[in-house]
């Protein structure tokens, strides 16, 4: 599985950027490239904090930044057919 790099523009005016509240819980946004591809992602901060959401954000993106995140390759049952499966479609 390739290992996917944080791609994230800062606005440092927006302290709630990235961010956003769904039904009383924060979620957080950001985009992974890895190889030729780029992955969007969606992660629940499990919070209904603003500030314990900035903090696990900002953790989070600390992480990303060093580390990287694995990216595991989509299946046909996600709806997006694997790399191998497009070529025989195509084919």
């Amino acid at each position: 599985m390739p290992r996917g790099h944080l791609s994230a523009r800062f606005d440092d005016s927006n302290a709630r950027h990235h961010l956003w509240l769904n039904n009383g819980t924060w979620w957080v946004h950001y985009t992974l490239n890895f190889d030729f591809r780029t992955r969007r992602i969606r992660r629940s901060l499990r919070t209904k904090s603003l500030a314990e959401a900035i903090r696990k954000r900002d953790a989070l993106f600390t992480q990303l930044a060093t580390e990287g995140e694995w990216v595991p390759e989509r299946s046909e049952e996600d709806g997006m057919p694997t790399v191998s499966a497009q070529l025989v479609v195509a084919a």
